[in-house]
């Protein structure tokens, strides 16, 4: 690979964990053949979404199906050297923790299209995302990882070392916040442009605001896991981490500060803008 051109195919027999989900009236099976059953026999209006609200129009969309979610994967471009961290880190603990292959790629993009040279990245787990943004940064760039756990630092330190962009990742070992807020405290507010957020839930609100500070204007701060396995959208669910995500997701439709977008990938995540003051 040269130039931080990604040109290797996701495998298409690559197994990978989807959410079995039958119904758009959120009815969610195991991973079993009951699931494909009821597939089997359902009509082919449940391969698509309508929202309850008629004032959308019944406007459809997809629902991600096993299948559908395989043929996706199957048209990513996954470069080798994260072929072979995501095997790995699937065989650790917690490895639902990584994000998928079409998520990175889509970081990666971001990235690229924004121009970025100075990323800050707040949970690293194994490497996998700030890895497929290293490398597209440029040679002069720098991705500052901030990750508490030394073993899962220890897996991403090895691949940064095999992809040979140890030299763009500045690794902060320890608490998130102190880390951004020593930053800040060293005069590098509104020096990134880029910033990935996949870390504790109940800090969401914490950390956007620190890196706020540090992000430039026109930069951008992507929130991940802001669907929350579909926990957000149920007022029945009240555990502390779906509220903080929910609270979150509220506080953050109201703020002028940034431009978003919601985006139904991975676990969701929202795309935020800083407005230029």
């Amino acid at each position: 690979m040269s130039g931080g051109v990604i040109h290797s195919l996701f495998p298409p027999a690559t197994p990978f964990t989807a959410v079995r989900s039958c119904s758009r009236r959120r009815l969610v099976l195991p991973a079993s053949s009951a699931c494909w059953s009821l597939r089997s026999v359902a009509s082919k209006s449940e391969a698509v979404t309508i929202s309850t609200d008629q004032s959308y129009g019944n406007k459809q969309v997809i629902t991600i199906t096993p299948l559908l979610y395989d043929y996706i994967l199957a048209n990513v471009r996954e470069p080798q050297i994260l072929r072979e961290l995501r095997e790995e880190t699937a065989t650790m603990r917690n490895s639902q923790m990584q994000v998928s292959p079409d998520q990175a790629q889509l970081l990666a993009m971001l990235v690229q299209i924004l121009g970025a040279k100075r990323c800050i990245e707040v949970g690293v787990y194994t490497g996998y995302s700030s890895l497929a943004v290293a490398l597209v940064l440029p040679e002069n760039g720098c991705l500052v990882a901030c990750e508490r756990d030394p073993v899962c630092l220890e897996v991403a330190k090895k691949y940064y070392e095999r992809a040979g962009v140890m030299h763009k990742v500045d690794v902060k070992q320890g608490l998130a916040a102190v880390a951004l807020k020593s930053m800040i405290n060293n005069g590098e507010s509104g020096s990134y442009d880029f910033a990935f957020v996949d870390a504790e839930k109940k800090m969401y609100q914490e950390y956007f605001e620190l890196l706020l500070q540090l992000v430039r204007g026109g930069g951008l701060i992507v929130m991940d896991n802001v669907l929350w396995h579909g926990k957000v959208a149920d007022p029945l669910v009240t555990d502390p981490k779906t509220v903080s995500i929910r609270n979150f997701n509220r506080t953050l439709m109201e703020d002028e500060r940034v431009s978003i977008s919601m985006v139904p990938i991975g676990d969701g995540m929202t795309i935020c803008r800083k407005i230029c003051s």
